[in-house]
């Protein structure tokens, strides 16, 4: 099965080029959005064209196994390679909204100040979970210690 991968802004005079992906390509596309994103210091263009490819794909793999004989090898060696796609999926997506909590405000602030043509870092669910971060409180991490005696304590090497 092939997918549809639709890409936009690249040099199109229509302003999209679809592109079709073999599953082993859309998966290798994936990963590498997901260590790029992983590496960089600051937030990359939103892949989410792969992400909704990649959620089809498994969609479409899960029903695949439902149809398959119980107890089969090849089953099992499917599902891990699921969860091995699942795994890098979260992890990508996990990644980029650690990167929008952590400084939403200049993400916003780039946002705002993008010009028209140029594409958004963000996709549209990023968007909300950035604008949300701005009303969310901030929690600072304190130990057990700190906790109880309300003191914060110098930790020094020996």
């Amino acid at each position: 099965m092939t997918e549809v991968l639709d890409l936009h802004g690249q040099d199109s005079d229509e302003g999209s080029e679809e592109v079709v992906l073999t599953p082993a390509e859309l998966i290798e596309r994936l990963e590498q959005a997901w260590m790029n994103e992983k590496f960089a210091p600051e937030l990359l263009e939103s892949k989410s064209e792969i992400v909704e490819c990649v959620v089809e794909q498994l969609e479409h793999m899960e029903e695949n196994l439902r149809r398959a004989k119980k107890g089969d090898l090849k089953v099992s060696i499917h599902r891990m390679e699921m969860e091995r796609i699942r795994y890098v999926l979260s992890s990508y997506l996990r990644c980029r909204l650690m990167k929008i909590e952590k400084f939403f405000p200049h993400i916003l602030e780039k946002e705002k100040t993008r010009p028209a043509g140029e594409p958004s870092s963000l996709s549209p669910e990023e968007f909300v979970f950035a604008k949300d971060s701005q009303t969310r409180p901030r929690f600072i991490r304190v130990s057990e210690s700190e906790r109880t005696t309300g003191k914060h304590t110098s930790r020094t090497r020996s």
